[in-house]
């Protein structure tokens, strides 16, 4: 069975054999789905990737599936399935799945049951992480900047709490395919950034998206939670601010509840120009 998927170290068509889970090109490159449960195309001794610790999968997991992201995920799953709307045999890509979260999520929420969902990362375990979830994706071990798909093989790509950067996943992206992207907006964990910050004062928005991507909508996705301390230093992990803050504050933030804590997004959908 052919699928969309290339070689990663002739970047001949990949064929899919079903008996054995496994991909193969007619250059007798394989490429098998290992014990943890996802295909490495990994082909360089060099590669590193990148990976959280397991206490940081964990405490990311909890959060994740506390319920304090429920807002946010039904505006996900709407702008998914009005992108995948009357579509037959859609791939969809997850871009930096991490564990799977928003792509258990989609696949849950969304009403075509013809579209086939793909997961990569650059991080093992996290990927293990996804699949002892369960998560009813392909789940690829790639790195970025060497996409395993074909030119213009997916209909759409969705990357959320994560940068797009250069034109590799561009590549992917079918001429009329779509593209969703989920941004932090200016008061985004307004509250905390404001233990972090001094003289914090909220700036205007920028986008910064490539100059190859043109936007075609952008909904506003805002709604508050009470967090916990615990919760509190999990979020500033993720968003990559827990580096700025010394142990006394750490120890100070993980020591009280925030209540009506913001979360602020935008939801973006674009295209390739």
């Amino acid at each position: 069975m052919n699928s969309i998927l290339i070689c990663p170290t002739c970047a001949a068509k990949l064929n899919f054999h079903e008996s054995s889970s496994g991909y193969y090109c007619d250059n007798k490159h394989h490429i098998d789905k290992n014990s943890q449960g996802y295909w490495s195309f990994v082909t360089s001794t060099k590669f590193k990737g990148s990976s959280d610790t397991r206490q940081q999968l964990r405490s990311k997991r909890f959060l994740m599936t506390s319920g304090i992201f429920s807002p946010l995920v039904e505006q996900l799953s709407a702008a998914f399935n009005l992108a995948v709307k009357d579509k037959t045999h859609v791939n969809h890509l997850n871009y930096q799945c991490a564990d799977g979260f928003y792509l258990r999520a989609l696949v849950q929420g969304t009403d075509n049951s013809s579209v086939t969902h793909w997961g990569v990362s650059e991080a093992e375990n996290a990927l293990f992480a996804a699949s002892k979830d369960s998560t009813p994706a392909n789940l690829l071990l790639s790195p970025f900047k060497k996409l395993p798909f074909a030119n213009e093989s997916l209909d759409v790509i969705t990357l959320f709490d994560a940068q797009l950067k250069g034109k590799e996943c561009l590549r992917t992206l079918k001429k009329d395919g779509v593209l969703l992207l989920l941004v932090p907006a200016p008061r985004h964990l307004w509250q905390l950034k404001q233990k972090v910050y001094e003289n914090l004062s909220e700036k205007p928005q920028q986008l910064n998206l490539p100059k190859d991507v043109e936007l075609v909508s952008s909904m506003p996705i805002t709604f508050a939670a009470d967090v916990t301390g615990e919760q509190a230093i999990t979020l500033l992990d993720m968003n990559n601010l827990s580096w700025r803050i010394n142990d006394e504050l750490k120890h100070d933030i993980k020591q009280k509840t925030i209540e009506a804590l913001e979360f602020d997004y935008l939801l973006l959908t674009a295209k390739v120009k």
